[in-house]
């Protein structure tokens, strides 16, 4: 109970984070995780709350991992491979050595190999960071692309350096032909060991699609167990288990290619999965990451309080050495992130190189993982180094945030969001008017249109509430005309139908209402069921409101004669209604004798089989003359400034209609329309492109959102 309400708050503080960063997007997201996790911290299962260094690894780290591995550019990392060796593992090594004699001689009278310890806790960064802080930001894509290969590769490096310098300090012993030895071992083992079992975990899936279990229940878990099982076995041989996870994802991104033939349900599911796990376990990094500071300041204030303004300045200095040895790297050449042979990196790439040098949870994490006792006493200054990663990760953060703004334009769109919505409108409405062209049936055009009004944006459903309701009027008087047809026809009994046509135009009046109005128009009903002579007045007034009326309309028309209004037609009904009802309650509209619930048992089972039937049958014939004559209506009046309006009205009484009916059958007429309609659209995407010129990037989205619509109608429907 206590993980699943873990799992729960984490889950809240990401996606509540992600709202206001959403409102409020000036300040990189990240802050805001950090936020939302400074505020966990203050729930009592976050209390006293430590990051566990081999748990944050495996479930969060170690799927990033794999994903971000996925997701690289197989031959664009084989032709940058010198540039990522370069930054991964040359810069990482003199960062730590330079950085171990810098902190050394600033923090005097502590062993130097923590000191190399601490410079490799602050060494990695994080792809993570680097991708958050730079949201909206033009970074050049050849340093962008740099410093995420970096970020996939430097963890193994740091790690490796930072297990010796904590050996050297427990046992007081270093071996340098040791140390490269084991390291080259961990990197390239965890290398070889990922890409073997990327192309087992590859081979796996083709062998699932040959024996078509390619199903859902099948390869999503599968895919989701692949990083953690890779993790687990690389760790357990000793290997680097983040370089095997992710050379594992680049070999399954390389093998993509061999997957497609895969059924398309299958790659959406798959896919979209991995990205809503993706975009969890990004915000789960710093909401915990922000929910592990209060704890280290707590420890670090019982105990080291006066050693703050140097451990201040201890990390301080160190971000400043950082950054100014990954500046001279990329000034001096020594990484080479253009393609080209002779072109240098300039000043503003050397400054954007050394800014994105962002320090993450990884950071944390390694600092967490420093033991708490060491030779059977307490591990001296744990909670001072701790506390020096989690101000150079916050320095890390805040510095770029400040700076890269200043020196890199602003990511501009080649299309906003109201472009899209404006020809995702126009091309629905395109296929719309083409569909009505060429179909006279508008029952069965209706779930189309509606189906497909339904790819607009938000935007499209603004309506006008005074357009509603005289579309409303005039759809429930084509609605009464068509009952009244049948009726007069002799197809229906008429006081049947009548009856039936009030209870119809009731229920669409109270649907239209706001709470207020149902609220009065409840009260009105239950004070007629309990006070039949307010009913009886009130029946009384209505007739004679429309006498009124008719004779005013007489007098001011002497020379024509008057049309028959619904309400004329109705008058004799309730006449004969009333004249069988007692006298106490005569002129009561649709009024019922009281049933106990025995009698009306009994009277539903005198009921024949065929009585039912023959109901049954009375009834869809009035439901189903009733929605036609209203369909056809909508479409005739239905233009361009009215179209949500009349899309209001149609998903009304469709809705009831397949209430009513409870047809859940598909015919081979609407599917043949669907398939137009979607034609259609990419027609209007085609000719809209080549007269309005419309960039290339807006109509591979137009074309996209057809496809996907299109899909997602095959898959429902086929």
């Amino acid at each position: 109970m206590e993980i699943f309400l873990t799992v729960t708050l984490l889950v809240i503080a990401a996606v509540g984070a992600n709202i206001i960063y959403t409102v409020f997007p000036r300040i990189p997201l990240a802050f805001y995780q950090i936020g939302a996790g400074l505020l966990l911290s203050f729930v009592p299962t976050f209390n006293n709350f430590d990051l566990e260094p081999e748990i944050f690894m495996l479930l969060i780290i170690a799927p990033l991992m794999f994903n971000d591995g996925q997701s690289t550019n197989y031959s664009l990392l084989l032709r940058r491979i010198r540039a990522v060796l370069s930054l991964a593992v040359g810069l990482a090594v003199v960062t730590i050595i330079v950085g171990g004699f810098v902190a050394h001689l600033l923090w005097t009278g502590v062993s130097i190999a923590l000191m190399f310890a601490l410079a490799a806790i602050v060494a990695p960064t994080d792809s993570v960071a680097v991708e958050s802080i730079t949201d909206g930001i033009e970074v050049p894509e050849h340093v962008m692309a740099a410093l995420k290969n970096e970020s996939l590769f430097n963890d193994a490096s740091r790690i490796v350096a930072f297990s010796l310098a904590l050996n050297a300090f427990t046992t007081g012993k270093f071996s340098v032909g040791y140390g490269i030895q084991h390291f080259l071992v961990v990197f390239l083992g965890g290398i070889v060991l990922g890409i073997v079992l990327g192309f087992v975990a590859v081979w796996i899936r083709l062998f699932f699609q040959q024996k078509s279990l390619d199903i859902i229940a099948i390869l999503l878990p599968f895919n989701l167990l692949t990083p953690f099982i890779v993790y687990l076995l690389a760790e357990h041989l000793g290997l680097s288990g983040i370089l095997a996870v992710v050379a594992c994802g680049v070999v399954h991104g390389v093998q993509q290619s061999r997957l497609r033939l895969t059924s398309t349900e299958n790659q959406i599911v798959t896919r979209t999965t991995s990205e809503v796990v993706a975009d969890l376990l990004n915000g789960f990094v710093f909401v915990l990451l922000g929910a592990s500071l209060p704890n280290v300041w707590q420890n670090l204030s019982r105990s080291d309080t006066e050693e703050l303004p140097k451990l201040v300045t201890v990390a301080v200095v160190l971000y400043v050495v950082m950054f100014l040895l990954r500046f001279a790297w990329s000034q001096f050449n020594l990484v080479r992130m253009h393609d080209t042979r002779h072109k240098h990196n300039t000043v503003r790439e050397s400054l954007v190189l050394a800014l994105g040098g962002v320090h993450g949870t990884i950071t944390l994490a390694m600092a967490f993982s420093l033991p708490l006792t060491v030779n059977g006493q307490a591990f001296p200054i744990r909670n001072a180094l701790i506390l020096v990663a989690g101000i150079i990760i916050l320095m890390s953060l805040i510095v770029p945030t400040i700076v890269l703004p200043l020196i890199l334009p602003h990511e501009t769109n080649p299309y906003t969001d109201e472009e899209v919505e404006k020809h995702v409108a126009g091309m629905v409405n395109f296929a719309i008017d083409q569909l009505k062209s060429m179909e006279a049936n508008t029952s069965v055009l209706a779930p189309v249109i509606e189906t497909l009004n339904s790819q607009k944006g938000s935007s499209a459903y603004v309506t006008n509430s005074k357009v509603v309701h005289q579309l409303l009027a005039e759809a429930g008087e084509a609605q009464t005309e068509a009952i009244t047809d049948l009726i007069e026809e002799g197809k229906v009994d008429r006081q049947f139908g009548w009856k039936y046509n009030r209870v119809q135009m009731f229920q669409t009046q109270f649907a239209f209402q706001n709470p207020f109005q149902r609220i009065v128009m409840w009260c009105r009903m239950v004070g007629y069921r309990f006070f039949p002579n307010l009913a009886k007045r009130q029946r009384a007034k209505q007739i004679s409101q429309w006498q009124e009326k008719k004779k005013q309309w007489q007098i001011d028309h002497p020379d024509q004669k008057p049309e028959e209004t619904d309400q004329d037609r109705l008058l004799p009904e309730i006449r004969k209604e009333n004249a069988q009802l007692p006298a106490n309650v005569q002129q009561v509209p649709a009024k019922r004798q009281h049933y106990s619930r025995k009698q009306l048992q009994e009277i539903k089972k005198a009921q024949t089989p065929e009585d039912r039937q023959k109901f049954l049958d009375t009834m869809s014939e009035l439901e189903t003359a009733g929605y036609n004559a209203v369909m056809l209506y909508l479409t005739s009046v239905e233009n361009d400034e009215n179209r949500a309006e009349v899309g209001v009205i149609r998903h009304y009484y469709m809705v009831r209609h397949n209430r009513f009916s409870q047809s859940e059958t598909k015919n081979e007429t609407e599917s043949e329309l669907f398939i137009r309609a979607f034609q259609f659209e990419y027609t209007y995407v085609q000719g809209t492109a080549k007269q309005q010129d419309l960039s290339s990037e807006l109509v591979k989205t137009l074309q996209q959102k057809i496809s996907m619509d299109q899909l997602v109608y095959m898959q429902s429907n086929g």
